[in-house]
């Protein structure tokens, strides 16, 4: 049991990355709908990759990128 709470809380940042992107309007990307799909792809990536630490990169690249220009103010 341990190890399932260990999956998931590495999981899960990267998870819920990946459905903001699906869910996220594509006028919150800088190139539009092929952004958007380039984005989720990288996140499928960075969702099998998350248990290793390099999916982190990825979700970090994902927030610079896209939601924090997105922000106000």
């Amino acid at each position: 049991m341990k190890w399932f709470i260990l999956v998931a809380g590495l999981e899960l940042p990267a998870v819920v990355a990946l459905l903001d992107c699906i869910n996220r309007p594509e006028e919150h990307f800088a190139g539009g709908r092929e952004d958007q799909r380039s984005w989720t792809k990288w996140l499928v990536i960075g969702v099998a990759l998350a248990l290793i630490g390099v999916g982190y990169g990825i979700v970090l690249g994902y927030y610079f990128s896209v939601v924090r220009r997105n922000v106000p103010g």
